[in-house]
């Protein structure tokens, strides 16, 4: 009579296969976590030049924002029930000029909002761009086209080689005299536009390290450059991961 064997796995070959199995599916999910915030991080520099390039083309493209109800004077758009006569648009003494662009004390949130110039009514002619803002224009911000972005994916903007965040004013301003676009920046975010105006400003490149948690990313931290004398969308840029600029 044969005998009969019984087959199958024993107590310890079942454990040992669930810890192994256990084991991968925690490796493969924190891999594809990873990978997923590396994504959501390098998103979070893309869409931070996209938003400055972006403001290159409304500076070049100009928007006038007043719809005929408002009147604009010394560079202050004003609406009723303000006592002024409304002015419709390309009647009054101000006009477009650029694009502020400022991040908060945090690093984490972007103001933009155009800006409006208003001219010294006589005023001689000045040799220079810089010089003719610095001495005939008044420079102001237009309330009816300011907008607030959040960094992407709770990134924050720091300054190089540090977590410590990085409040920042970028002016873009067509010039009244060659029609050509200028950048100006400084730290903080400034209120008296005109002082922005100067040749240190435009002249300095300006790294916008974007930072998330230590534990999100892999690699070097990236960053948004502003290239001195920026004039364009092309003055925008993400130098790569291995010149380690912010780290």
């Amino acid at each position: 009579m044969a005998t009969k064997i019984d087959s199958g796995f024993t107590i310890i070959e079942s454990m040992l296969f669930l810890a192994v199995a256990g084991a991968l599916t925690v490796a493969v999910l924190a891999g594809s976590g990873l990978a997923i915030n590396q994504q959501r991080y390098r998103d979070s520099v893309n869409s931070l030049k996209s938003l400055l390039q972006q403001q290159y083309s409304e500076a070049s493209n100009v928007v006038n924002d007043r719809d005929g109800t408002q009147a604009c004077a010394d560079a202050t758009v004003i609406s009723p029930p303000d006592p002024v006569v409304p002015q419709l648009r390309g009647t009054s003494e101000c006009m477009v000029m650029g694009r502020l662009v400022t991040i908060d004390d945090t690093g984490k949130l972007v103001n933009t909002a155009s800006v409006v110039g208003y001219r010294t009514p006589g005023a001689a002619e000045e040799a220079s761009d810089i010089a003719e803002i610095q001495t005939n224009y008044r420079l102001g911000l237009s309330s009816l086209s300011r907008e607030e972005f959040d960094v992407a994916w709770g990134a924050g903007v720091v300054k190089p080689q540090t977590t410590e965040p990085m409040p920042i004013s970028m002016l873009i301003l067509r010039s009244p005299l060659s029609g050509s676009i200028m950048t100006y920046t400084a730290d903080g975010q400034v209120t008296d536009l005109v002082s922005l105006v100067s040749t240190a400003n435009a002249q300095k490149t300006v790294n916008l390290c974007l930072n998330m948690t230590a534990q999100s990313i892999t690699g070097n931290r990236m960053a948004v450059q502003i290239m001195p004398y920026a004039t364009s969308q092309g003055s925008i840029q993400v130098p790569p991961e291995q010149e380690n600029i912010c780290d």
